[in-house]
């Protein structure tokens, strides 16, 4: 089974491909154990939104599975972060299992430097949740629990 940008074992998005030098280093402050449950940590951090209730089921694309067209740009924030991470599994990377680390200060999310795939992962997880901050003045509440049979 194919899964959505958000709820547990998220999957696939955009990715910009960086170095860990482009993601930044914020100093003395600590970095945080990246995952599932730090996602859900950025996208409330970042959005102020429960990150399971606002975006775990949202449209077609955000949760489980995936098909259709996006419905806003929310569901296309989601959307993206599906081939985004997509592309990382080409590359070899796990992401249902992989784990990184990142900074939250000032409302900047940093992605601390480490091997490639963890790099990448943060990445797109980074790019995810600014994704949905762009796009919370459009967030449509009748998408919020959308069923997935009525994407096509």
């Amino acid at each position: 089974m194919k899964l959505r940008c958000w709820a547990v074992g998220l999957k696939q998005g955009w990715a910009a491909w960086v170095s860990p030098g482009d993601m930044g280093y914020l100093p003395g402050v600590p970095a945080v154990q990246g995952g599932l449950l730090d996602l859900k940590s950025m996208i409330e951090k970042v959005t102020g939104k429960n990150a399971l209730t606002n975006y775990g089921f949202y449209g077609c694309y955000c949760g489980w599975g995936g098909r259709g067209t996006p419905k806003d740009g929310t569901d296309r924030c989601c959307w993206v972060h599906d081939h985004c991470y997509g592309r990382l599994e080409e590359k070899g990377c796990n992401i249902r299992t992989q784990s990184y680390k990142y900074r939250f200060a000032w409302g900047l999310v940093t992605c601390e430097p480490g091997p490639f795939c963890h790099v990448q992962l943060c990445a797109c997880d980074r790019k995810l949740v600014y994704c949905l901050k762009r796009n919370l003045w459009s967030y449509n509440p009748q998408y919020q629990y959308f069923p997935n049979i009525l994407c096509s």
